[in-house]
């Protein structure tokens, strides 16, 4: 994965998001890259299941970079 990506949105679905409209506080799964990389199973040619690595954007943040949850205020 690159880590110069840009987020993949500017806001989440949220018309009045709180956590979008603020600045400087990074999402804590993605580090404000507004990607991650979770682990994905896949059974190889022999029928071993093995655990791949893909990029999507962040399900924490909704791919924004910005952290969205109120655990993390405190």
């Amino acid at each position: 994965m690159d880590p110069m990506r840009e987020p993949t949105h500017a806001r989440c679905a949220i018309s009045s998001c709180g956590w979008c409209e603020q600045d400087g506080v990074d999402c804590r799964f993605c580090s404000g890259t507004g990607w991650w990389r979770p682990e994905q199973p896949h059974r190889d040619g022999s029928g071993v299941i093995v655990w791949l690595r893909v990029d999507e954007p962040c399900r924490g943040c909704a791919g924004t970079g910005k952290e969205h949850s109120p655990t993390a205020a405190h």
